[in-house]
């Protein structure tokens, strides 16, 4: 059974641009305060004698000190935020892959990030592969789980687990964050969130359950493709001709003009098919099918059928042709553009 996710999935998306923004702007915030607190704190300094100095130097160390510890404490917040961002975001992506159909048992706690990475694997999404970056998210992990586990402080399991990823720490003391670390670590989440959900909507979201429901259910000769056309064609005219009748009788009992609206109709089907009618080359019909370009449009024109003249009759007569498809089991959407 495939599996499927509905329009409710792209919510995540939007939710999750509001949450990135409202912790981005936290540790703006944070930044601006640090700002304001130093600029207010070198102008306390500023013209202090040497017997000043001397006599405050250890009151305006402790003051910068504190200073410097909120935004610390800032950005430590900011980073608990940014991996329970992260961690409920891929939960929730793997909880409608399970309500699509996947198979993944439910977690009443929820997952961890390498219970997730497993189950968005077992899927075909690979966090622990390019263009996701596993190692960058193993260390923003570490960092987190040091602040949320010893409050930022450095114990002997730490120490070796954050020197293991490159940050320099010492054992017994506060956990100092790398320069810019924040910042790369909102950056990194964003990137990862986003790459997440594009390839499960590009795998499972309607676009690729369009592709799959317009498959073939079985394969055709060159034979079966062009009597399967050919009846197609003619069931389509005498749709699109007893459509005309019925205008025709219309216009004559109002006393009016016969007339109809003017544009095109067509039907869009499974590209592999639509390149092998374009290479038969069949009288009265047409593709998109183009070699030189990229073609996003699989357009099958059944230039018998469709009357630029007589639209709402070409499309009952296209509707017809389409339901000679189904029974031979090729799907098939009508489309029409109005001139």
């Amino acid at each position: 059974m495939p599996i499927k996710l509905d329009w409710r999935f792209t919510l995540l998306d939007d939710i999750a641009q509001v949450r990135l923004k409202v912790l981005l702007d936290f540790a703006r915030q944070a930044e601006g305060q640090f700002d304001d607190a130093m600029k207010a704190w070198n102008e306390e300094v500023t013209g202090l004698t040497e017997e000043q100095e001397e006599m405050m130097g250890d009151y305006l160390i402790e003051r910068r000190d504190n200073i410097e510890s909120l935004l610390d404490r800032g950005y430590t917040l900011g980073i608990l935020g940014l991996y329970t961002f992260l961690e409920r975001f891929l939960n929730e992506v793997v909880g409608h892959l399970r309500t699509g159909g996947a198979s993944i048992l439910p977690s009443k706690k929820g997952f961890n990030l390498y219970q997730l990475r497993t189950h968005l694997q077992s899927v075909g999404i690979d966090m622990g592969a390019a263009p996701f970056d596993w190692n960058e998210l193993n260390k923003f992990r570490e960092v987190r789980n040091c602040i949320a586990h010893t409050n930022a402080w450095v114990t002997d399991d730490f120490a070796v687990r954050l020197n293991r990823f490159g940050i320099q720490v010492k054992l017994d003391t506060e956990l100092k964050l790398p320069e810019r670390f924040f910042p790369d670590c909102w950056t990194l989440v964003n990137d990862t969130y986003q790459l997440v959900f594009k390839k499960a909507w590009e795998q499972f979201g309607y676009g690729k359950q369009h592709e799959l429901w317009l498959r073939p259910t079985r394969p055709f000769t060159d034979k079966e493709i062009r009597a399967i056309l050919d009846q197609a064609i003619k069931e389509g005219v005498a749709a699109r001709e007893k459509h005309m009748e019925l205008l025709r009788e219309e216009a004559q009992r109002d006393g009016q003009q016969d007339e109809d609206s003017c544009g095109w109709a067509w039907l869009e089907i499974d590209p592999a098919l639509l390149k092998r009618i374009h290479q038969l080359d069949i009288p009265n019909i047409s593709t998109s099918y183009d070699t030189t370009a990229i073609v996003e449009d699989f357009k099958l024109h059944l230039k018998a059928v469709s009357d630029y003249q007589r639209m709402s009759a070409s499309i009952r007569g296209i509707e017809a042709a389409a339901t000679v498809l189904e029974k031979h089991g090729i799907n098939s959407t009508m489309e029409s553009m109005a001139d």
